[in-house]
C-alpha cells in the first residue's frame, strides 16, 4: 500500500519551521507519510535584509539555502519553491496562484493539504492569501482527486497567544480539531528552525513561552468536525 502524502502550502520559508515543523517531522521522520511543501515566496522582503546589508536577490538566495537545510532536517520529500512577491501576494492575480496551487495537487494527488488560518497567524497579509488560495483549491479538487479527504489550517490555541506581548491570531477552542504530539521530534524541529540563520532574530523575540517547541501543534479542520480532539491529521472521521 502506498504511504499517503500532505502538502503545506506557505507563503515564506521559515513558515514550514515556525508553524508546523513538529508535525512535519513526525510524518515524514515516522514513514506514516511523504510531505511535500509549497513555498510561494523566496522572502528577500524581509525585514533582516537591511541589517544583513543584502540586496533582495541576495537576501532571497540565503534563505532558499536556509530553507533546503531546514527540509532535510524535518525529512521533507520535496520543497516546490516559487518566486512570487514577498509581501505582495494579495496584488497578484489569484488566478495565477490558483492554478499554480491545484496544478501541484493534482500532481501529487495528497491525502491532506495544510496551510494557515483564515488570519493567518500573524496577520500577515502573504498568509492569509496562501489561506484562501488553498481552500479554494481544495474545495475545487476534493471531487475529482479520490484520496484528497481534509484541509487543515496550522495555528495556535487563542488562550495561549492572549498571554503573549505580540499581537496574534489565536484558534477559538472550539474550532480546534487536532493536537498533534511532537515532543519526540524535537530534535529535528529544533534544527530547522534555527537552520534559518537570516531571520533568527525573530526566534528570540517572537517565541513567547517557546512555542515553536511546544509539546503539541494545533489545527483547524475545513468542514470535518471530529467528535473528539484528534491526535492524527491523517485519521478518518
Amino acid at each position: 500500500m502506498s504511504v499517503p502524502r500532505i502538502l503545506s502550502v506557505l507563503a515564506h520559508p521559515d513558515d514550514e519551521s515556525f508553524l508546523m515543523g513538529g508535525t512535519i517531522a513526525r510524518y515524514a521522520r515516522s514513514g506514516d507519510a511523504e510531505w511535500y511543501l509549497l513555498t510561494l515566496t523566496r522572502g528577500e522582503a524581509s525585514r533582516h535584509r537591511r541589517r544583513l546589508n543584502l540586496s533582495p536577490e541576495e537576501m532571497a538566495a540565503r534563505r532558499t539555502r536556509e530553507l533546503a537545510t531546514a527540509a532535510a532536517h524535518l525529512g521533507i520529500a520535496k520543497v516546490f519553491l516559487r518566486s512570487y512577491p514577498d509581501g505582495g501576494l494579495r496584488d497578484l492575480d489569484p488566478r495565477v496562484l490558483i492554478r499554480d496551487v491545484q496544478a501541484l495537487v493534482r500532481e501529487l494527488a495528497p491525502a491532506v493539504l495544510i496551510t494557515f488560518d483564515v488570519q493567518g497567524g500573524s496577520l500577515h497579509p502573504d498568509h492569509i492569501v496562501a489561506h484562501h488560495i488553498t481552500k479554494h483549491v481544495f474545495c475545487e479538487e476534493r471531487e475529482r482527486i479520490p484520496t484528497l479527504h481534509r484541509l487543515a489550517f496550522a495555528g495556535l490555541p487563542e488562550e495561549t497567544v492572549k498571554r503573549f506581548p505580540r499581537t496574534l491570531a489565536g484558534i477559538p477552542s472550539h474550532r480546534l480539531h487536532a493536537r498533534i504530539p511532537v515532543a519526540e521530534y524535537h530534535e529535528y524541529e529544533r534544527k530547522a528552525i534555527f537552520a534559518h540563520e537570516s531571520v533568527e532574530p525573530d526566534v528570540r523575540e517572537y517565541n513567547y513561552e517557546n512555542w515553536m517547541l511546544d509539546e503539541f501543534e494545533y489545527y483547524s479542520f475545513f468542514q470535518d468536525q471530529p467528535a473528539v480532539l484528534a491526535d492524527d491529521l491523517l485519521a478518518v472521521t
